[in-house]
């Protein structure tokens, strides 16, 4: 193959993850994200010295990284700047600030190279915890580490950018991190691909939120940049190198019309979904914290469906206790006033360790430890939440759910322990929801078989297609060797899908989906001609859904269904719902040209 230095103006197409939604083009810049150090021998007699150093540069990445949290909270919220604030949490770590400091005396290095060395050590232990993860846990501690070191070299905090004059800026890089995405010109700057980086990680969060369409898992290092002119498609994942001007018109009319399509759509979707034949939809948010809580959220939805409740246990540097889980807790029900919210139970281990809980190394943490396995065996770290959600319960309409359920042995073992607490508290008088609904998540191949079995014993389920289809299809959707292969229209999968909607139906068991496929709007007729009635997903995928949802009925919603089952590839299925998705719902053609 021709390699891509050779074709410095040939057009070429390179398809990478898609991370963040939008169409840009400008001009490529690389940029270097490592810092460059000094790599020095010291004396005995100069420990003290670089001691001081060290601990003065760690006191302003500190002062540095509250700024950025102020300063990025006027213009994406609480919620999201709060990633700096996780990162100062990294570097407040008494083992970590120890480690750096015993590195300094035991090796008789300079603080840049004890910096860079201990990152790069914990780095190392974090990817190992999570190999299969959809986030990187080292990423910010590698973020917070770089700035320490941008510090003691005395380098400006502004990102560099080799392309001074450009307006419309493409910065390429092998990873952008928090710091990059919050320290540069954002005026200028039109999109960003990486060559790693997960799409759950915080500078791809950050990256959606400020609205910066980006593709990461692309092998951008020998790709022709340097003011090269690129088109960025974070819809689809799709990067184009030199591209035609009319393919540069396209995306600025693409841009353009997605923008304010978006906008208008958002304004004219404010009623509770209701499909064309008058039967109601439940629509509902999935939320990681209260923050994304807000009057307008709530204004047309049915409550929240998803609350993961890890996150309050995982920006911090031990467990939160039975009392300021309750008050988390009732200040989410306060805020949703007479709607619902279901709780899920802590779901870490895996791809979300936790800082503070020592788990053994495993070979595969996906297919390990996690979710209600683990805490079925840490039962006072269970107990203590949910006693803290059922005293919840009695200020609020609340339901709890259970992650990765896999028999019904554990599905038992968990409706036993609420039952426990609950006739505790009863004993002492403390007030409860002796009705609050228990339920199950359904994200295993073999759960899902048994779901009629899983339903007997629970109050209601809901279904994680995102692990769902990671389970079911083998396949790792951030492994840009095999992403191609995460196709959630699998027929396959499909079939898994639909009988476990029939399953929970027969025994009569509220149902939910509440992962990804639940947000695609290609996907909303089939899921309601195979009889879901209950979505739950991100804000920003609410006004698409609704829209498709208003102009249907439950007699072409069937019939898409029953024809995407006669289809074989997975190609033809897809074109199948999309044609029928734009036959009830054709302005939303703009924003399904790409593919999700």
């Amino acid at each position: 193959m021709t390699p891509y230095s050779d074709r410095m103006n040939e057009r070429i197409v390179v398809r990478g993850v898609a991370v963040a939604p939008g169409v840009a083009w400008g001009q490529a810049v690389f940029h270097e994200s490592d810092v460059d150090i000094p790599i020095l021998a010291i004396s005995e007699d100069d420990v003290g010295e670089e001691l001081k150093r060290l601990s003065a540069a760690l006191r302003t990445t500190k002062r540095h990284l509250a700024a950025l949290e102020k300063n990025l909270a006027q213009e994406v919220g609480e919620r999201d700047a709060r990633i700096f604030a996780v990162q100062g949490l990294l570097l407040d770590d008494p083992e970590f600030r120890k480690s750096m400091r015993n590195r300094v005396r035991r090796d008789l290095v300079n603080a840049e190279v004890a910096v860079r060395d201990e990152v790069d050590e914990w780095s190392r232990r974090l990817r190992g915890l999570s190999a299969e993860s959809e986030r990187d846990p080292g990423a910010d501690l590698r973020d917070v580490g770089r700035q320490v070191l941008r510090v003691l070299a005395g380098k400006p905090r502004q990102v560099p950018v080799e392309g001074d004059g450009i307006e419309r800026l493409i910065m390429v890089a092998e990873e952008f991190l928090p710091s990059d995405a919050a320290n540069i010109d954002r005026a200028q700057l039109a999109a960003i691909v990486t060559v790693s980086g997960g799409v759950a990680s915080h500078a791809a969060i950050l990256a959606r939120s400020l609205g910066i369409p980006s593709v990461t898992f692309v092998e951008a290092t020998g790709l022709p940049h340097h003011g090269r002119r690129w088109i960025v498609d974070g819809n689809s994942g799709q990067v184009i190198v030199n591209p035609t001007d009319v393919e540069i018109a396209e995306a600025e009319a693409r841009s353009r019309d997605y923008r304010e399509f978006r906008a208008a759509l958002e304004a004219e979707t404010r009623d509770f979904a209701r499909t064309k034949d008058d039967v109601a939809v439940e629509l509902m948010l999935n939320i990681d914290v209260a923050d994304d809580l807000t009057p307008e959220s709530l204004e047309s939805l049915n409550g929240v469906g998803l609350y993961r409740t890890e996150f309050l246990y995982m920006n911090r540097p031990f467990f939160p206790s039975e009392a300021e889980q309750y008050r988390h807790y009732c200040d989410v029900l306060r805020k949703v006033g007479d709607r619902e919210v279901t709780f899920r139970t802590i779901d870490v281990g895996g791809d979300k360790p936790l800082p503070y809980l020592s788990v053994p190394h495993e070979p595969n943490p996906v297919l390990g430890w996690r979710g209600i396995r683990l805490s079925l065996e840490w039962p006072d770290m269970l107990y203590s939440q949910l006693r803290a959600l059922l005293r919840a319960s009695a200020h609020g309409r609340m339901r709890v759910l259970a992650p990765m359920v896999t028999t019904v042995e554990e599905t038992r073992r968990v409706v036993a322990i609420v039952r426990e607490i609950q006739s505790d508290l009863k004993q002492h008088d403390i007030p409860f929801d002796p009705d609050m609904p228990v339920g199950m998540m359904i994200e295993i191949p073999a759960a899902a078989l048994a779901t009629g079995l899983i339903a007997r014993e629970c109050d209601f389920i809901s279904v994680g297609t995102n692990d769902l289809s990671q389970y079911a299809l083998a396949v790792d959707r951030n492994n840009s060797r095999v992403a191609d292969l995460y196709q959630q229209f699998h027929p396959g999968l499909l079939r898994l899908l639909r009988d476990t909607i029939g399953q929970a139906g027969r025994a009569e068991v509220p149902l939910c989906v509440c992962g990804e496929l639940a947000g695609n709007p290609e996907a909303t007729l089939l899921l309601l001609g195979l009889g879901l009635r209950s979505f739950s997903m991100s804000a920003y995928d609410i006004p698409m859904v609704k829209r498709v949802v208003a102009a249907t009925d439950l007699a072409y919603a069937r019939k898409v269904a029953t024809q995407a089952f006669e289809l074989v590839d997975i190609a033809d299925i897809r074109a199948h719902l999309r044609a029928a998705t734009l036959e009830v719902a054709p302005d939303l053609r703009s924003l399904m040209e790409s593919d999700r």
